[in-house]
């Protein structure tokens, strides 16, 4: 699409010759007669795109091309399709009027000369999200694959490397086409752009702020056809024929047949499909000029006597540019999702999962972790309404983007949701999201995060006083002073201290989940052994809310001490275990402001994994830890050896986070305070398109310059699509509406506003690309 938005390739959309956008239409045997789009539209080129009447008589000209055009001989037929084209071409400049009336004059004929062969393209290839001023809208992100089997989107007749079997090839994240690497330059010239992901900011026209379709050709296409509700036929081996076209945004897929796709749908308004409610439109993102210095101001200042340095105003104003700004429009509908994803977590499945979030959303809503930007990015979504973010990674990603938000003091503080990547993931298994992803739809993770509910997570502070004395080794500075899970100390911490420090030393050796999980065995049976960690209890103190535990702690020779949080620990265990039976404690909360203080032995740790707890000794709001000597600890998993010293722990705020609901459900809860009515009496109003382009912050404005028109009585539990019936009803009866000048301009530049009566739920119009949707909620 280009930057307002229109599809500049795609299914059917160069009409001066179908060939450029259905690479396989020469290997058909008549256009005409094949009943494919690109058929049709040669069809349509050979009347020269004049006429008026010709888009509305499509089909019947269609139908009568076909019978004639199979009742002629072979040679015959192959004589007529060249006169054909020739006639297209010959009249291409009463078809560009035409183009021109239907909105794509943007569309311009493919360039018949062709480069030569090359493996790659002279340029760089664009494999990430462009924020820069120079971001081109529309650019394909281009990531390596191993699809050799897909042929390339060119088709054989515009392909340059159809005889290499193993050419290089690359998929775009976002509109999934495969490309060879040497024929991208060749995709360029055909102009068939990637879905648009913002807009430029000098478009103010609402025209040119609607998103729509981005059609694709596809080869395979799972699911039905929109149209005819059949099936796609699936074939045995790759197919060079087009079965199927497809929008990259709303995914509605229709048969590549005249009575499946028709030429309307080209410029038809997106709706973005299923997850709407969670996508950032394009519309939104503005691409921001750079400001210029005049010139003529410059001119016009006196010149200064005073050799005192001024700050220059404008310089601030440039200092401070950025190249792009987002200006959302609130709708309660709407929970926009910002994804935050750490490649390196998990293997290879961070990589993967970035790749199916841009071909979901917006993939200026999706941010790899790897390449920087998480403040930026935050500062640029801080004032989305609704917003919720999605953090695809372990415990440590999660906290990383909880500090930031912290650190940028978002109000209100936009509630994260988490994806589980790699091991462990305590804090992603407490909010019901599992202990790590298991291929998962995404579409299904999207609903997740948009359904779950709102809690709180309490964040404990960790302030460190160096002793006097220091020894040789040991550090004086912990890795975090902020801990959303556990802080430890002793035989756990040990072990996760001495894989960090192998893994540092030899990382090649650490790409294995399971050569992880042994390395941690054999250093915690090797650890056990040598019990490194037996003397701890004489060397610390702990003092809870003004109790001493030291003598407790020394009596049962504690071995590991927890300080917990959250109920999971050690990559799924429960340590505090259930407290029913236990009045001195209450149940564990990670929303009740207390931290869990428990003690471990060797046998108690080892009980851990089948079902075991530790020793409970406190439940507290403070705690004054003081070391001795250097002992190795760990804070949410990252290790160190800290010299002797005092810990002060104590709560610092509380985050918001989304809780994964364990069932989707539609029933509206028994308490809702606003309850839906039996019916709705609703007054129908009408608005010109100018003057809701003018007025359209102004909700008083547009209610008193709107027209009435009358007034329709639905149920209470009515859908969008009955309530149009109604409204559709009532223009056909209305008087006003009879003359056909007056019909037309109502059609052509009008909304319908409705608004409710005094005594019926208030009626608020959303108007979202050109689709009036509905928001009813119950009047106070």
């Amino acid at each position: 699409g280009d930057s307002n938005g229109r599809p500049t390739g795609g299914a059917g959309v160069q009409c001066e010759d179908p060939t450029s956008m259905d690479p396989q239409a020469k290997d058909r045997t008549n256009p005409a007669t094949t009943g494919g789009f690109s058929g049709r539209l040669a069809s349509l080129g050979a009347d020269g795109g004049d006429s008026e009447s010709g888009a509305g008589s499509e089909e019947a000209a269609v139908g009568c091309c076909s019978d004639t055009f199979s009742s002629l001989p072979d040679m015959e037929k192959e004589t007529l399709e060249e006169k054909l084209r020739g006639l297209a071409f010959r009249k291409q400049t009463s078809y560009r009027k035409a183009i021109s009336r239907s909105g794509l004059q943007h569309l311009g004929p493919p360039q018949p000369s062709l480069p030569p062969v090359s493996n790659g393209p002279n340029k760089d290839l664009r494999t990430f999200v462009d924020w820069t001023e120079n971001a081109v809208n529309g650019d394909h992100l281009w990531m390596e694959t191993s699809c050799s089997g897909e042929l390339c989107y060119l088709g054989e007749d515009t392909c340059l490397l159809k005889t290499a079997k193993s050419a290089p090839r690359r998929k775009c994240a976002a509109c999934k086409i495969v490309v060879h690497t040497g024929c991208i330059e060749q995709l360029e010239k055909i102009n068939f752009r990637c879905k648009p992901t913002f807009r430029e900011g000098g478009s103010r026209c609402l025209r040119d702020n609607i998103l729509r379709h981005h059609w694709v050709h596809r080869r395979r296409q799972e699911g039905k056809c929109r149209q005819c509700g059949k099936s796609f036929q699936q074939k045995f081996f790759h197919s060079k024929e087009i079965i199927a076209i497809s929008c990259s945004w709303c995914k509605q897929a229709f048969h590549n047949k005249v009575t499946c796709f028709m030429l309307h749908q080209i410029e038809e308004p997106c709706s973005l499909g299923a997850h709407a409610g969670v996508i950032v439109p394009p519309s939104w993102i503005i691409k921001v000029r750079k400001p210029q210095s005049s010139l003529k101001n410059s001119a016009r200042r006196k010149k200064r006597t005073s050799f005192k340095r001024r700050t220059s105003k404008k310089g601030l104003d440039e200092s401070k540019w950025r190249p792009f700004m987002l200006k959302p429009l609130p709708s309660p509908l709407m929970k926009p999702i910002l994804v935050f994803v750490n490649p390196k977590s998990g293997g290879n499945q961070g990589a993967k999962v970035l790749q199916m979030f841009m071909w979901i959303l917006n993939p200026r809503q999706v941010f790899d972790l790897s390449q920087g930007g998480l403040r930026e990015a935050l500062e640029l979504y801080r004032k989305v309404p609704n917003l919720r973010i999605l953090a695809c990674g372990g415990d440590g990603t999660v906290g990383w983007i909880l500090s930031t938000l912290d650190e940028l003091q978002m109000n209100p503080q936009p509630p994260v949701a988490v994806l589980p990547l790699g091991t462990g993931n305590d804090l992603a298994r407490t909010l019901n999201w599992g202990g790590g992803y298991t291929d998962e739809p995404v579409s299904k993770v999207l609903c997740h995060v948009e359904d779950g509910s709102v809690v709180q997570l309490d964040r404990w502070n960790l302030l460190v006083e160096n002793s006097a004395v220091q020894p040789e080794e040991g550090t004086q500075k912990l890795p975090l002073n902020v801990f959303n899970n556990y802080f430890s100390l002793g035989f756990d911490a040990h072990v996760t201290l001495e894989f960090h420090e192998s893994r540092e030393a030899n990382p090649e050796k650490f790409n294995s989940r399971f050569r992880n999980k042994m390395f941690y065995a054999g250093a915690a049976f090797s650890d056990f052994l040598q019990r490194s960690s037996r003397d701890l209890s004489k060397h610390v103190r702990v003092v809870c809310d003004g109790t001493d535990l030291t003598p407790k702690i020394q009596e049962l020779k504690f071995q590991c001490i927890v300080f917990l949080n959250i109920p999971r620990y050690c990559a799924g265990t429960m340590p505090w275990g259930n407290t029913g039976d236990h009045r001195d404690f209450e149940p564990q909360r990670h929303d009740d402001g207390c931290i869990e203080v428990i003690g471990f032995t060797m046998a108690s740790l080892a009980a851990l994994q089948v079902g075991g707890h530790g020793e409970r000794l406190h439940q507290c709001r403070e705690v004054i830890l003081t070391t001795f000597k250097t002992v190795p600890v760990q804070v949410d998993g990252e290790p160190c050896r800290l010299a002797p010293s005092t810990l002060r722990i104590s709560l610092r705020n509380q985050a918001n986070m989304v809780q994964k609901s364990k069932r989707r459900t539609s029933v509206p809860l028994l308490n809702d305070p606003h309850a839906v009515p039996d019916r709705l009496r609703l007054r129908v109003n009408r608005i010109s398109l100018q003057e809701y382009d003018r007025l359209q912050y102004d909700k008083e404005r547009l209610r008193d310059i709107s027209i009435p028109v009358g007034i329709v009585v639905v149920r209470g539990d009515c859908d969008l699509e009955t309530c149009r019936l109604y409204i559709d009803r009532l223009q056909e009866a209305s008087s006003c509406l009879s003359s056909p000048s007056f019909s037309a301009l109502l059609l052509l530049s009008s909304f319908l506003l409705c608004f409710s009566l005094p005594a019926a739920p208030s009626l608020h119009p959303l108007f979202i690309d050109h689709k009036l949707q509905w928001e009813c909620r119950a009047a106070l």
